[in-house]
């Protein structure tokens, strides 16, 4: 008898472990199975044809997945299947607040917005509440968090930003004073998640070049970017491109330039001459890059 007992335990439990395993079988592989698209991965390759399995939020397989099922399954067979892209540079910081859906970017793909430039959304400490209540990027995050947006954003923190906020519109250099009190916000909005110092100057550079050197070191202890602006468009390009390299050596931080444009006819054909000066930086272990639009 007791033989028999044990003998049907062992029964129901190859019965119970199969119906599990028959379960388990018949449940979905993934949430979500994007079929046959044309793959563009980021690694170089052109594209490759093949499908991808996501799970939750996380894309957990790509490939040949052949036999997998999904809760749904969308038809890529001759669509261009990407990650999200990421706008380095826009000007989103308050039309986010009006349309957190912000369809424009992600009906192109973009899933990333990096906001800020010549002026950031914070710090504001004493400026007049114009755009909001805020004062520091903390604040702003609460501000976008509860209005809710359907994409990710990152923030540089501005040096033109941070002087007004420190010197309001006078002309001149900063005292030892004010340049302790810049460094100190600049630290700050780091810690609150900006993520790197980004500047913005007309033809030639900073009048006060000092003072940037001085706040990029800040974002680059708290291992951020330093991201800056053309204003010459060829005319004093040069110059430019050679502060934005010694931002690189000096504060030892990764250094993007926007953007690469040449104009005026007497300017033409020098571009050349412009990378060969990004190239030779990077060819010395600098990390200086740059973009270029029409």
């Amino acid at each position: 008898m007791k033989k028999m007992h044990r003998l049907m335990l062992v029964v129901v439990g190859i019965t119970v472990a199969g119906v599990v395993a028959w379960l388990r079988a018949q449940q979905p592989t993934y949430d979500f199975l994007i079929r046959g698209g044309h793959i563009v991965d980021g690694t170089g390759n052109p594209w490759f044809a093949g499908d991808v399995g996501i799970r939750g939020d996380r894309i957990v397989a790509v490939g040949r997945l052949d036999g997998a099922s999904a809760k749904r399954t969308i038809d890529a067979h001759g669509l261009v299947v990407a990650p999200g892209f990421i706008d380095l540079h826009t000007h989103s910081d308050l039309s986010l607040l009006s349309d957190g859906n912000a369809e424009s970017k992600v009906r192109q793909g973009v899933t990333v917005d990096v906001i800020g430039e010549s002026t950031s959304v914070a710090p504001r400490d004493g400026l007049p509440d114009a755009h909001g209540t805020w004062t520091n990027f903390s604040g702003y995050w609460r501000v976008l968090q509860q209005k809710g947006i359907s994409m990710n954003v990152i923030s540089e923190v501005s040096f033109q930003q941070i002087r007004l906020v420190v010197m309001g519109y006078a002309t001149g250099a900063a005292t030892p004073a004010q340049r302790e009190r810049m460094k100190q916000l600049a630290a700050r909005s780091m810690q609150e998640g900006a993520w790197g110092l980004v500047t913005r100057f007309e033809s030639g550079g900073p009048e006060y070049p000092d003072e940037v050197i001085d706040l990029a070191k800040v974002a680059g202890s708290y291992h951020g970017i330093y991201v800056s602006h053309i204003g010459s468009e060829g005319m004093q390009q040069n110059k430019e491109l050679d502060f934005a390299i010694r931002v690189a050596e000096e504060a030892k931080i990764p250094v993007h330039i926007f953007h690469l444009k040449i104009r005026g006819k007497n300017n033409w054909g020098t571009v050349g001459t412009y990378l060969a000066k990004i190239e030779a930086a990077r060819a010395r272990g600098l990390d200086v890059t740059a973009n270029q639009y029409p």
